[in-house]
């Protein structure tokens, strides 16, 4: 009987020193998930401010060729298309309508800003008085607009931000409207 129990003994020894080493090796538990970039809030402190895709472009405030005032942060909840040109370049010039036609179609879920870039500053309100265009346009005259957009010295220059003032596009060159629409109904799509 005395090697029954000892055998029992033996068995309960290896059976609770193979459920101390389950308990002692077992994974760590999952963290949970990280929350989907969607449901950050508005001034969430881990989004950088910045101009590249993915931070939150600064806010400002513009005063337009018409008078009225652009302001970032009050177009929260829309696309947001800036547009930076110049009278002097053709390229720009040639795609001011594409950002016009956008925002008559889509000007529900988008806002469009043109801005004058160029130091270069033309007569922005008698240039513009030959065209029928509906969208805002703003000069900067001092640079300081610019400079806060991290603005290249080529244009034109096209900034895309989402609803929540994310970036979401940022290059230099012209846009077809195809290309521009595109990129508008990425920004309207939740970010991945």
């Amino acid at each position: 009987m005395k090697k029954g129990l000892s055998r029992l003994l033996w068995a309960l020894a290896l059976a609770l020193l193979a459920a101390v080493l389950v308990l002692v090796n077992r994974p760590a538990p999952a963290a949970p998930a990280p929350a989907p970039q969607e449901s950050l809030p508005e001034d969430d402190p881990a989004i950088p401010q910045g101009t590249q895709v993915g931070e939150r472009l600064p806010d400002f405030t513009v005063q337009c060729v018409d008078g009225s005032v652009f302001t970032l942060s009050e177009q929260r909840g829309k696309v947001v298309v800036l547009n930076l040109w110049a009278t002097w370049c053709t390229p720009c010039v040639r795609e001011l309508p594409n950002f016009d036609r956008l925002l008559q179609e889509r000007g529900g879920d988008l806002a469009v800003l043109a801005i004058h870039a160029s130091p270069v500053t033309a007569d922005v309100p008698a240039y513009l008085a030959d065209y029928d265009y509906t969208m805002p346009f703003a000069v900067d005259e001092d640079g300081s607009l610019c400079a806060l957009l991290e603005a290249s010295t080529v244009l034109p220059q096209t900034i895309i931000l989402d609803a929540r003032g994310l970036v979401r596009y940022n290059s230099e060159g012209s846009l077809s409207y195809e290309e521009l629409a595109a990129l508008a109904d990425a920004a309207l799509r939740p970010s991945p």
